[in-house]
C-alpha cells in the first residue's frame, strides 16, 4: 500500500489482526474516544446514527443488553430512561469510560458491565427483553455466530437495535484508499495509525442473515447520505480537513437534512450507516 493511497499520509501505521487487533486498538482509543481530535468523522456519524435511531429507544423493554457498548452512548440513554442495562465489550477499557459515563449521569446503579464477546455471549438463553449492537457487528469476524447467540439470548417478541456501516459506500471507501477489504484505519492521540478488522453489511444482507435465526426486520433508517452530495463537496470532504472540528459541525447539519431520504427506502444504498429494527419472533 503507498503512502499517497493510504488516508494517514506520509505516516507509518501498523495492521493489527483479527478481534484482539480490535480489542487492542479500541483499549488504546479509549482514553481519548469521546473527544479525540482525529475522531471528528466518526463521532458526525454517530450523532446522525442517533438521530437515525432515536425513536425506536422508547419501543425497548428492559433488561436490555448492548453488545459493544464502548463509552457507553447508549447503554446510558437506555438506563436514564429506567430500564437495567447489561453493558457488554470486549475491551475492558472501553468498559471503564462507559461506566465514568454512566456515574456521571446519575445511572450507574442500572448498568451492569461485561468484558465479552459478541459472537459468544456469556449468558443463559433467554435472558433479555431487548437488545442494542450499534456499529459493532461489522467488527465480528464471523457475523452468523453473532446472530444465532443473539436470537438465543433474546425473548421471544425482544426487539433488537442494530447498526452498521453500508457494505457499499465503505468498500468504495476502501477502493479509493487501496485499503484491504477487510481493514479500516484508526488513530488517536494514544493509538498510532492502525489498520483493524471492519467489514460492512447492506440492509438487505442483514436482513437476510437475521432472518435465518427467527429475526423479522420491521423498520430500517439510512443516515449520512454523503454519496449524493454536490461533488465539490464530497472532494472536499475527501481531504485531510476530514478531522476539522468544521466538518464535524458540517456532518451534523447534512444528517439532518439528507434524513429526508429516508421516505425513500431505494436510496438506502446511498447511506454510509444503516439501522435495523428487529424483532425476535
Amino acid at each position: 500500500m503507498s503512502e499517497e493511497n493510504f488516508p494517514f499520509r506520509g505516516v507509518e501505521h501498523t495492521v493489527l489482526q483479527g478481534k484482539k487487533g480490535v480489542r487492542q486498538a479500541y483499549d488504546c482509543m479509549s482514553i481519548t474516544y469521546d473527544y479525540s481530535e482525529y475522531l471528528h468523522r466518526t463521532r458526525g456519524m454517530e450523532e446522525a446514527e442517533g438521530r437515525a435511531i432515536r425513536r425506536w429507544f422508547s419501543k425497548l423493554l428492559g433488561p436490555v443488553l448492548d453488545v459493544g457498548c464502548g463509552t457507553g452512548r447508549y447503554a446510558v440513554r437506555v438506563a436514564k430512561m429506567g430500564s437495567e442495562v447489561v453493558a457488554l465489550d470486549a475491551s475492558s477499557r472501553m468498559l471503564e469510560k462507559a461506566i465514568e459515563k454512566a456515574r456521571r449521569h446519575n445511572a450507574v446503579e442500572k448498568i451492569s458491565p461485561v468484558v465479552g464477546d459478541g459472537e459468544h455471549l456469556p449468558f443463559r438463553a433467554q435472558s433479555f427483553n431487548g437488545m442494542i449492537c450499534t456499529l459493532t457487528l461489522d467488527h465480528f469476524p464471523h457475523c452468523e455466530l453473532s446472530a444465532r447467540e443473539f436470537a438465543r439470548v433474546l425473548r421471544k417478541d425482544a426487539l433488537c437495535i442494530l447498526t452498521c456501516l453500508n457494505s457499499h459506500t465503505l468498500n468504495d471507501f476502501k477502493r479509493r484508499h487501496k485499503l484491504p477489504y477487510d481493514k479500516v484505519p484508526f488513530r488517536t492521540e494514544f493509538l498510532s495509525p492502525v489498520l483493524i478488522y471492519e467489514v460492512g453489511h447492506s440492509a438487505n444482507e442483514l436482513k437476510g442473515l437475521f432472518e435465518k435465526y427467527g429475526f423479522t426486520a420491521i423498520d430500517v433508517e439510512g443516515c449520512c447520505y454523503w454519496r449524493i452530495l454536490p461533488m465539490a463537496l464530497i472532494n472536499l470532504y475527501r481531504t485531510e480537513l476530514d478531522y476539522s472540528p468544521l466538518f464535524s459541525s458540517l456532518f451534523s447539519l447534512l444528517s439532518r437534512v439528507l434524513s429526508i431520504l429516508n421516505v425513500f427506502k431505494s436510496f438506502l444504498k446511498y447511506a454510509e450507516i444503516h439501522g435495523s429494527l428487529l424483532r425476535r419472533d
